[in-house]
């Protein structure tokens, strides 16, 4: 384990939104997916506004240019894709979860790749 298991961006960062992600909030995320670690994040969505939510982190991807991070969901019951740059808190919680055997990184993206932004599978 790698020491970090909460990331919160500070107000300058929440302002900005560079494409430049922190070491720990990488950190973190690479600890969650490695360690199976249900992981409470706090969103910004554009389009619905901040909730904080459950997920099960499954991997980090690039889409559109951008840096994601794909989980299942607990609010949504689904997989999604979390921007990482609309990320403004995650905590891992002492939860493990087990992987599930439906999920396919490659299906998924394939999926995904059909839809823009303002799709129900993209968290934008």
């Amino acid at each position: 384990m790698n020491g970090f298991s909460t990331y919160s961006k500070s107000g300058n960062q929440q302002r900005s939104r560079q494409m430049h992600y922190s070491p720990n909030l990488l950190s973190t995320i690479s600890n969650a997916i490695d360690n199976c670690k249900l992981t409470t994040i706090e969103y910004d969505s554009r389009e619905k506004g901040i909730t904080v939510r459950d997920i099960e982190p499954m991997a980090l991807v690039y889409k559109d240019r951008k840096r994601n991070l794909v989980g299942f969901c607990h609010l949504r019951n689904e997989y999604r894709n979390f921007r990482l740059d609309r990320l403004n808190m995650i905590k891992l919680k002492n939860e493990e979860f087990s992987r599930r055997q439906d999920f396919n990184i490659d299906n998924f993206q394939d999926d995904s790749a059909k839809y823009g932004e303002d799709s129900e599978d993209y968290e934008d």
